[in-house]
């Protein structure tokens, strides 16, 4: 029984740490949470706002939703997507070198921060860049290219009709995949460098008259015991080395 009553002074003092050590670390707790409220930008921002947002430095709210951050919607509250790179959010129009297409409308989900942070923080803190992906837009618009690329002004892409998908994809501009056997297929002595048939590096025109027997007056003297006039654009008949093949082409003249 003595030394039963003699513990009990120590259990005492236990308790009473403990109880002490609680309290503290609740009321560091509610210091913290007093000092976020007072002075959120100081406290939990992770770099300074843009230029463009400078006004509402320490108007987090305007931006964030308590306890669950940004808000796409209060991004759209100022920046209406179809007004986005066109308008000002005081609905001036912004002048620029290049022309702008307001593209954000077609996009498929309207979530701001999938591209953009506004916070320039440390570069280790801050997220990794995100770049544009294709498939963020919606479906119906995700082949139609024009719509916000211009077509290289070259040659062959002059020539060139129809969607860009032919030769290249959403995941990037290169490299790029050109169908050669949908025109001529290059096989045996015809897998040759492009100069041989496109000469001066226009890909829009090709001839066949710099190799063998490929001699224009012989070829036209040739077609014509065939009945066939026109020999400017030998791929009409001809798709591959095959001869036979084009025996029957559509450069054929008809009785």
């Amino acid at each position: 029984a003595g030394a039963y009553h003699g513990r009990l002074p120590v259990l005492g003092v236990d308790v009473m740490k403990r109880n002490w050590g609680l309290i503290g670390i609740g009321l560091s707790l509610l210091v913290l949470a007093a000092l976020v409220f007072i002075y959120p930008h100081q406290m939990i921002a992770p770099g300074a706002l843009s230029s463009g947002h400078a006004a509402i430095t320490d108007d987090c709210f305007a931006c964030h939703a308590p306890l669950r951050g940004a808000s796409p919607a209060k991004c759209m509250a100022c920046h209406m997507p179809r007004d986005i790179g066109i308008r000002t959010t005081k609905g001036a129009p912004i002048i620029h070198r290049r022309s702008r297409i307001a593209f954000h409308v077609a996009l498929a989900d309207q979530n701001c921060m999938a591209c953009h942070s506004d916070h320039a923080g440390p570069r280790l803190a801050q997220p990794a860049h995100k770049p544009f992906a294709h498939q963020m837009l919606k479906p119906a618009v995700q082949g139609q290219c024009a719509n916000c690329h211009k077509a290289p002004k070259t040659v062959m892409h002059k020539s060139i009709t129809g969607n860009c998908a032919q030769c290249h994809s959403v995941a990037g501009w290169r490299p790029a995949t050109f169908d050669h056997n949908r025109y001529f297929r290059l096989e045996g002595d015809h897998n040759a460098p492009c100069a041989t048939c496109h000469v001066g590096g226009n890909y829009a025109r090709y001839t066949c008259f710099g190799c063998h027997e490929h001699q224009p007056e012989r070829i036209r003297a040739e077609h014509a015991e065939e009945g066939i006039r026109s020999i400017e654009n030998c791929v009409r008949c001809h798709r591959s080395s095959d001869e036979v093949e084009g025996e029957w082409g559509e450069g054929r003249d008809k009785d």
